[in-house]
């Protein structure tokens, strides 16, 4: 079961049996956690970043990305941390990596590696979609991924997105150009696929 807890002015927490997803905070905790994150080459294969998404060497990088978050109006609207509540040294909630949208309608989601495999990806997106087409009031939510990413858009294909475009060498990662798999899911669709309809 989801609940989705308001907290403060349009802030949110979501919750599943094991996941909170919740605005990014200033502490060391998130800045360490997201750091596991952004500085494991693998888990930034595929993450486009505003600053570029070369694998962070410093703790200082990740510090200046969490700022440009909590300065965000989506942190805590539309843009959350997945922190795991279950399974936890002292059952304190760790973060374990990031979900929301940006650009009115666009996905985008990373997990640490080590948690990678765990299902925690598909339940942070199953918590977030009937909230964003609830609250929020998308009406779709779209995706751009990077076709050679298969685990991610066999996620988004279960949860219900659809391709509608492909596009050549979009963006780049390092030096390598990347190219982008458009997905979307519609408002009526998702309804359709939960049995809303």
């Amino acid at each position: 079961m989801t609940t989705v807890l308001h907290v403060e002015d349009e802030k949110v927490e979501i919750s599943t049996s094991r996941l909170l997803l919740r605005g990014a905070r200033a502490t060391t905790t998130d800045e360490t956690a997201l750091f596991e994150a952004f500085s494991d080459p693998e888990v930034m294969k595929y993450i486009r970043l505003q600053r570029g998404s070369d694998p962070h060497t410093c703790l200082a990088s990740t510090a200046k990305w969490l700022s440009s978050m909590l300065e965000s109006r989506q942190n805590g609207v539309t843009d959350f941390l997945i922190t795991l509540t279950t399974s936890t040294p002292a059952h304190h909630p760790v973060v374990v990596g990031k979900i929301g949208v940006w650009k009115d309608q666009e996905i985008g989601f990373f997990l640490v590696r080590k948690y990678w495999g765990q299902g925690i990806a598909r339940e942070a997106l199953e918590a977030v979609i009937p909230y964003f087409f609830g609250e929020a009031g998308l009406s779709e939510i779209t995706a751009d991924v990077d076709p050679r990413n298969q685990s991610c858009c066999g996620l988004l294909r279960k949860v219900g997105f659809v391709v509608s475009g492909f596009e050549e060498k979009t963006y780049k990662v390092g030096e390598t150009w990347c190219d982008s798999l458009y997905m979307k899911l519609k408002k009526e669709t998702w309804r359709e696929k939960v049995g809303l309809i």
